[in-house]
């Protein structure tokens, strides 16, 4: 028989073998070609100077993320492929004992995963094009771009990157296997269904010992993590002991729970001896013995990856509803009074060359006062927890603004006017890191003096409207709302230009005016244009969301791949113990319940040691998130369920048709 017969042959043959190996491919193409063809999207060309920049630095950090993932790829195929070498290594054996040379054998071998791999590369481009369709309609929403610029789109650069990634793997395989086939022996792949690991096991007071000391570091790191959060500092080495702890705390949680968990089923001897459940606990607690380094590894990659999605689509979402709520003008211009003087600003910005009355079809000035006292004296008495970004507030003034200001602000946004009688004063607050200190201040001082005159409280709710824009968001700290006579008395402090455009106004083009004036630094003129806002909202929601999706799924898979092999190698490792139940009298259907909960059990024992530490994580990411950002985040979950479903699950159930399946070819007669 020629060798191609033979290739063509054994692939048809062990194509159900392959069933982890070729949908770990399939997978790994579709992922890469999806996210690595987002930039060919014709709809992104027609974006804003901001936001093509910020997709510019996306494929930017996908290309250079991709390259990195490709290693980890390539480590994950070569280990997948080594699972199938192990399954064959007596027919190896036989090929051999025939006098085929070794030469001719690794010829056979590199041809069987050339098909292979070919047939998962076309299905990967396949299944890829179709994701790279859903994934450009989430960019489009994510960058507010009108999805009927849609455009399906097959990516010629992603087709070139990704099968170059994937030849190179295939050529790393081929000489794997080609290393592999010319150093064994032939005793050695004649007799290795008969070797038994030796796995020593430990002792019930040193298990107990173990057990208890990984649930007391775990413990501790949970401590700490929730006490002190989640990122490092110099004058503080709680984040280091908490990471230690964690190290050592998960992989003895595992290796003591394979002889805890034993010992604890074995207590109840009614549930232990019945059906195959002795057989059963034993072979779940030789797993966890034997891979618990494996097991705690995975559970912190799923643990990253549930962190990771979980957080990354959380803060798109907020995001978005944040972009939405802070920008009610198309254009306001900040003027420091200090530095520029008062005066018309729309005046002043024309003699610096902007004219912005040519562009606005609305246009207001309010202005900004001093109230006199300081954020950390009105606050007096409170115990105040400053965001880190906010340790300058104590010291700076409390603002105050005048009625009228407030009402045209809010006439521009097509909102009704606020009431306030003469002698009474309200407050208004949008920021969440100040917003709890302002209601306590508003309860504490029922009667407050501005400028030597007493204001009584109008009303004990807080208001939360947006009177002026910033880069931030929505940045009011807390805000007097007072008449019109008293506010004249203050200092003020900025004059603010409120502006919205012209119908078929090219935002840009205002931009590119204003440039100049924010770049002085001899004039006090700060800008926020609700289309660059809404820019930078929505591309750091896309580099976000879409940064750790690829991370979370590429992860996602590793961990699958890696259980999915790990209960396969295990499976062919004890197929005669299977045998031997078989003839004892085991039934069908008792084994398959057997081979259904050792999986059951493998794929979920790290899945929930990661739910619990990301249970914990997650929160602790979403005050360092919130942090920085100056928003509020509400976790969702959703898509992370539906990844988890649809990998993780999709590997799960895979595993166990394969473990049915070789099994049940054993119990035929089929070697």
């Amino acid at each position: 028989m020629t060798s191609f017969k033979l290739i063509v042959q054994n692939v048809r043959r062990h194509l159900r073998d392959c069933l982890i190996y070729f949908l770990t491919l399939l997978l790994a193409v579709s992922l890469f070609y999806a996210f690595n063809s987002i930039s060919d999207q014709p709809a992104f060309a027609g974006m804003s100077l901001t936001r093509t920049l910020l997709y510019e630095q996306l494929g930017a950090m996908l290309a250079l993320l991709s390259a990195a993932i490709a290693f980890v790829l390539a480590f994950l195929i070569v280990y997948a492929n080594q699972f199938l070498l192990k399954r064959r290594k007596q027919e190896l054996g036989i090929y051999m004992l025939l006098g085929m040379k070794k030469g001719r054998i690794a010829r056979i071998f590199a041809g069987e995963a050339l098909c292979i791999g070919g047939l998962a590369l076309a299905a990967g481009l396949l299944f890829g094009f179709a994701l790279s369709q859903g994934l450009s309609l989430v960019a489009l929403k994510l960058f507010a771009i009108d999805i009927f610029a849609f455009r399906a789109v097959f990516s010629v650069a992603a087709l070139k990157r990704t099968a170059l990634c994937f030849a190179a793997i295939f050529l790393t395989v081929t000489a794997c296997n080609v290393r592999t086939v010319s150093r064994v022996e032939l005793i050695d792949l004649l007799t290795a269904k008969r070797k038994n690991e030796t796995v020593r096991a430990l002792s019930r007071i040193w298990s107990a010992l173990l057990f208890l000391l990984a649930l007391g570091c775990i413990a501790t790191a949970g401590v700490l993590f929730c006490r002190d959060g989640i990122l490092p500092s110099r004058e503080n080495r709680s984040f280091q002991i908490a990471g230690i702890a964690l190290f050592a705390g998960t992989p003895l949680l595992f290796a003591s729970l394979s002889t805890v968990g034993v010992r604890a089923v074995k207590a109840r001897e009614t549930l232990y001896w019945k059906g195959l459940n002795a057989f059963l606990v034993q072979q779940i607690g030789s797993r966890l013995r034997t891979h618990y380094w494996i097991l705690a590894i995975i559970c912190g990659l799923l643990t990253v990856t549930i962190c990771a999605v979980s957080v990354g689509v959380s803060t798109a979402l907020a995001m978005n509803g944040l972009a939405n709520a802070s920008a009610p003008y198309d254009l306001n211009v900040l003027s420091d009074v200090s530095i520029d003087g008062d005066g018309d600003l729309a005046g002043q910005l024309a003699a610096q060359g902007v004219e912005l009355r040519g562009y606005a079809a609305q246009l207001e000035q309010i202005a900004v006062y001093e109230a006199g006292f300081t954020y950390g004296e009105w606050f007096a008495g409170q115990t105040v927890d400053w965001w880190p970004i906010d340790r300058d507030v104590p010291d700076s003034q409390v603002s105050a603004i005048a009625l009228s200001d407030l009402n045209r602000a809010l006439a521009m946004q097509g909102k009704g006017p606020v009431r306030l009688p003469d002698g009474q004063y309200l407050l208004n607050c949008n920021y969440k890191g100040t917003y709890r200190f302002v209601e306590a201040a508003l309860e504490a001082h029922p009667v407050l003096t501005v400028a030597g005159t007493r204001l009584e409280r109008a009303s004990e709710a807080v208001l939360q409207e947006t009177y002026i824009m910033t880069s931030v968001g929505n940045n009011d700290r807390g805000t007097l709302i007072l008449p019109d006579a008293l506010a004249a008395r203050l200092e003020k402090e900025v004059n603010v230009l409120l502006a919205q455009y012209r119908p078929g106004t090219d935002p840009d083009e205002v931009v590119q005016q204003l440039l100049p004036i924010g770049l002085d630094e001899t004039h006090g003129y700060r800008y926020a244009e609700k289309n660059m806002m809404y820019d930078m909202f929505y591309g750091v929601n896309a580099l976000v969301s879409f940064l750790c999706c690829y991370v979370g799924s590429v992860f996602l898979l590793i961990c699958a791949a890696l259980l999915a092999l790990k209960q396969l190698t295990d499976t062919a490792d004890h197929m005669q113990r299977y045998g031997l139940l078989q003839k004892l009298g085991a039934t069908r259907r008792q084994i398959d319940r057997a081979l259904f909960w050792q999986t059951a059990i493998f794929f979920a024992a790290p899945l929930a040691v990661a739910g619990i530490f990301s249970a914990v994580l997650i929160q602790k990411a979403m005050e360092v998130v919130e942090n920085f950002m100056n928003l509020h985040i509400s976790t969702n979950l959703a898509f992370t369920v539906v990844l988890f479903l649809a990998v993780y699950g999709g590997y799960f159930l895979a595993t166990c048709l394969s473990c049915k399946r070789m099994v049940m070819e054993r119990q035929n007669g089929r070697v």
